[in-house]
C-alpha cells in the first residue's frame, strides 16, 4: 500500500495527485477511518461506501468555492479528512472533537450544517438563488441518500428546483441501505429516473459509483449540461469494512435500557390488544423495535423518514378506532408539531406518543439533542406529558397511556436502568423519598436516581413528578407552602417545564420559597458522552450535592 496519507494536508494536497493515485488514496482513508473510529460510535458504514465519490467530488470541483452540501452528513467521514481534519478525526464525536456531522463553524468546506434527513437539496437550492441574486458564479453540489428520499423536503426541493431550471447538481448516492430498511415506490427501479426526468432534471445513471475513473468522466460529461442534473450513483455500502470494524451482536449491552423496557412493553400490550398498532418514521432498528415488527409485521408499519406524515397518518387511525402508537426521536417530532397541534390536539384524538431520545444524546450532540419537546408540547390543549423514572414506572405508564382519552407523550433517554435502584420507582404517581419538605429536590424523568442518590444522608428531601401535564396544581401547592428552598432537576428547557410551572404557582399565590432550576440551558449542547454532558449541567449526583448544604 501507497503512503499518500501520512503526508496529506488538504484539498490541495488531493489536487496535486495524479489521478492513478486516487484509487490507492481512497484505500488509505478506508484503513486510517476504520483504524482511528475502532470502539467509537458512529456511521462508518454510510462513509466506507462513498470514499471514492469524496474524493472524486473534491478532485473534480473547486471547493470551498464550488458549493458541497451532504445531508444528514452520515456519509461525510472522508469529505472531512479530505478538507483538512484528519488529524482532528481522531477525536471524532468526542468531547471537544470534531462533530460526527458537517458544522459550519467547524470548517469553510462545511458550507451548512447537516444531522436531520431531506434538507441538502432545500439547503443547495438557498446558496443557488443567493449567488444568482448576487451574480456570483459556481458550482453547487447537494450529496442524499436513497434514505433521504422518503423525506418530504427532498420533493419539495427538487420541485423549486427543475421549475427554475437552476444550474445545481443533486448526487444521488444508493447503496440500498439506510438505518432501516427503505420504503416506498421510489425503490422500484427506474422510477428515480421518472422523477427526475418529470421535474425536468437531466438524469444520469452511473453503476460504477465507487469508480473513481468512472465517477471523474461523469462529472467532466455532466459538466457539460446546463440546468439541474440528477446524478444517480450505485455505491457499496461498507466497502472495504475490516473485520474488527463489523459490530457484533456481543457487542450490545447487556443492561436494561429504557429502549429494551418499551419493546417488551408493546410486545406485552399488542398480545392482548388487536387494535394497537405502531407507527415509526424509519427508526424501528435504532429503537430495537424489529423483533415487533417480525411478530406483527401488519401492526408494525415504518413509513420512511416522514415525520409530518407519520403524525396525521396516526391521528387518523385513531380517527378510524384503532389505537396508533408512534415511536419518533424527540429531535425528530420537532418535525411534526403543526400536525400535533393541528391534526391531533385540535381533533381531540388519542394517540401515544414515544418519545425516544429525549433530553441528552451524548455523541450525536446538538443536531439530536431532546431539549424542546417539553417547551413545545406544553402549551398544546388535550394532551398529557410523562417522563418514567425507571422499568416499572415506563411499563405502568405505557398501558396507562393507552386507556387514556388525550393523546399521550411518554418521554424516555437513550440510557440504561440500574435496576439496583429500581424498588424506588413505585409507580407513575408523584411519590416523596425522605419527606423533608423545607428543603427538597423535585425531579422529573429518568434524573430522579441522581436526585435522590444525592439527598441520602442529608436534611434534604426528594419529590419525583413522573407526569408534568396535566400538572398537579392542588398536590404541589401544599409542597410550596412549606417550603424555604426547592431544586427543580429536568432534562429539559426551562420554557414550559418543572421549574417553570412551579414558579407560575408560586407567584400566583404569592409563596416565599426560594426555587432553583438545574434544566437544559439557553444555549447548544456541544457533542460528548452522555456522562459529560451531565456533569457539565451539573445534573449529576455528585454535582446536585453541592447544593444541598
Amino acid at each position: 500500500m501507497s503512503d499518500l496519507l501520512k503526508t496529506y494536508q488538504g484539498v490541495d494536497s488531493l489536487r496535486s495527485l495524479t489521478q492513478a493515485e486516487l484509487p490507492a488514496f481512497c484505500e488509505e482513508l478506508r484503513l486510517f477511518a476504520q483504524v482511528e473510529g475502532q470502539g467509537k460510535k458512529g456511521h462508518l458504514l454510510s462513509s466506507l461506501g462513498v470514499a471514492e465519490l469524496s474524493v472524486a467530488l473534491h478532485y473534480h470541483f473547486n471547493t470551498p468555492q464550488d458549493i458541497l452540501v451532504w445531508d444528514v452528513g452520515h456519509q461525510a467521514y472522508f469529505h472531512k479528512i479530505i478538507t483538512g481534519r484528519k488529524e482532528g478525526f481522531r477525536q471524532n464525536r468526542q468531547k471537544e472533537g470534531l462533530s460526527g456531522f458537517t458544522n459550519r463553524l467547524e470548517s469553510i468546506f462545511d458550507p451548512f450544517g447537516a444531522g436531520h434527513s431531506s434538507t441538502a437539496p432545500s439547503a443547495i437550492a438557498g446558496f443557488w438563488k443567493a449567488a444568482q441574486l448576487k451574480k456570483e458564479k459556481a458550482e453547487f453540489i447537494a450529496v442524499i441518500g436513497d434514505g433521504a428520499f422518503t423525506g418530504g423536503m427532498s420533493f419539495e426541493a427538487l420541485n423549486y428546483l427543475g421549475q427554475e431550471q437552476a444550474n445545481v447538481w443533486i448526487i444521488f448516492n444508493d447503496n440500498g441501505i439506510s438505518i432501516d430498511e427503505n420504503v416506498g415506490a421510489l425503490k422500484e427501479f427506474g422510477l428515480y429516473q421518472s422523477l427526475a426526468e418529470s421535474l425536468g432534471f437531466q438524469y444520469i445513471h452511473l453503476s460504477e459509483g465507487n469508480s473513481i475513473p468512472a465517477l471523474l468522466s461523469a462529472f467532466a460529461d455532466a459538466q457539460e449540461i446546463k440546468g439541474p442534473k440528477f446524478l444517480h450513483l450505485k455505491t457499496s455500502k461498507g466497502k472495504g469494512l475490516l473485520e474488527a470494524s463489523r459490530p457484533r451482536a456481543e457487542e450490545i449491552a447487556a443492561t436494561t435500557s429504557f429502549q429494551d423496557v418499551v419493546e417488551a412493553s408493546l410486545m406485552a400490550e399488542f398480545n392482548t390488544n388487536d387494535k394497537l398498532v405502531l407507527l415509526s418514521p424509519a427508526m424501528l432498528a435504532g429503537a430495537q423495535l424489529n423483533s415487533l415488527k417480525e411478530v406483527f409485521p401488519a401492526r408494525v408499519i415504518d413509513v420512511g423518514i416522514a415525520e409530518q406524515h407519520v403524525v396525521t397518518m396516526a391521528a387518523a387511525m385513531a380517527a378510524a378506532g384503532l389505537k396508533p402508537i408512534v415511536h419518533i426521536y424527540s429531535t425528530f417530532a420537532q418535525r411534526a408539531i403543526d400536525q400535533i397541534i393541528h391534526d391531533v390536539a385540535l381533533q381531540k384524538l388519542a394517540p401515544v406518543f414515544l418519545i425516544d431520545r429525549a433530553g441528552l444524546v451524548g455523541e450525536d450532540g446538538p443536531t439530536h439533542h431532546g431539549a424542546f419537546d417539553i417547551s413545545l408540547l406544553s402549551a398544546v390543549p388535550n394532551l398529557r406529558i410523562a417522563a418514567p423514572a425507571g422499568e416499572k414506572a415506563l411499563r405502568e405508564m405505557v398501558n396507562w397511556s393507552l386507556a387514556q382519552e388525550e393523546a399521550c407523550f411518554i418521554r424516555f433517554p437513550k440510557d440504561d436502568i440500574d435496576l439496583s435502584k429500581e424498588h424506588l420507582w413505585k409507580s407513575y404517581r408523584p411519590h416523596w423519598w425522605q419527606n423533608k419538605k423545607q428543603k427538597f429536590i423535585i425531579s422529573f424523568g429518568s434524573l430522579a436516581a441522581q436526585a435522590q442518590e444525592a439527598v441520602q444522608n442529608s436534611e434534604w428531601g426528594h419529590l419525583h413528578l413522573p407526569i408534568l401535564k396535566p400538572f398537579p396544581d392542588g398536590d404541589i401547592l401544599e409542597q410550596l407552602k412549606e417550603s424555604e428552598l426547592i431544586i427543580c432537576l429536568e432534562e429539559n428547557t426551562y420554557a414550559g417545564g418543572l421549574a417553570s410551572n412551579l414558579a407560575r404557582l408560586k407567584a400566583e399565590h404569592n409563596l416565599k420559597g426560594q426555587i432553583k432550576s438545574i434544566c437544559l440551558p439557553d444555549y447548544f449542547i456541544a457533542h460528548a458522552s452522555r456522562l459529560e454532558q451531565l456533569e457539565e449541567l451539573g445534573m449529576t449526583a455528585n454535582a446536585l450535592k453541592k447544593y444541598l448544604t
